[in-house]
């Protein structure tokens, strides 16, 4: 990683803080930054993380390693959700990310996953409408920009279905 790479990385942060509309601590802004950095240019392995995560986990795992792991569902939840969800829900990845950044001591990064999510997917996302089943995934994962354009769709999440919102049209 050099300045340019970074410089890069930190713009794209900045202008998903923007975009979405979720400011993060400078902490949690930093580290996005640098995170997103060393993973450009850089070949991303999506495959097989519940099964990595676990065995990290399991095993005890060093913390940098437990970091790696929860870094790869950060960025694998922000850019690669519908291959994903070929094996599970966005949640389903989130709470591994979560847990990974937790079991690594990283409470922060652990608390602000969703909302560091956000800012990378808005950053990369285009401005096509985004398919309700998706955003019902990200919605159940906590996503604030998830909820807020199904707001805007007139659907309200809640406890009282498991497979879509109630629309009120």
């Amino acid at each position: 990683m050099n300045g340019t790479t970074l410089g890069i990385a930190s713009d794209f942060v900045k202008a998903g803080i923007d975009k979405a509309g979720i400011p993060l601590s400078t902490t949690l802004e930093a580290y996005l930054s640098i995170t997103f950095a060393r993973f450009i240019g850089r070949h991303v392995t999506v495959d097989l993380l519940t099964v990595r995560v676990t065995r990290a986990l399991d095993g005890d795992a060093p913390r940098d390693v437990l970091r790696a792991l929860a870094d790869e569902c950060l960025i694998a939840c922000a850019f690669f959700e519908q291959r994903l969800r070929r094996s599970g829900t966005v949640r389903h990845y989130v709470g591994l990310g979560q847990m990974s950044y937790d079991a690594a001591s990283l409470t922060e990064q652990a608390y602000g996953f969703v909302h560091m999510r956000d800012v990378m997917a808005s950053a990369a996302e285009g401005d096509q409408p985004e398919d309700a089943p998706l955003l019902l995934d990200r919605a159940r994962a906590g996503s604030t920009t998830a909820r807020a354009e199904l707001e805007q769709q007139n659907v309200v999440l809640g406890p009282w279905t498991r497979t879509s919102g109630l629309v009120w049209r």
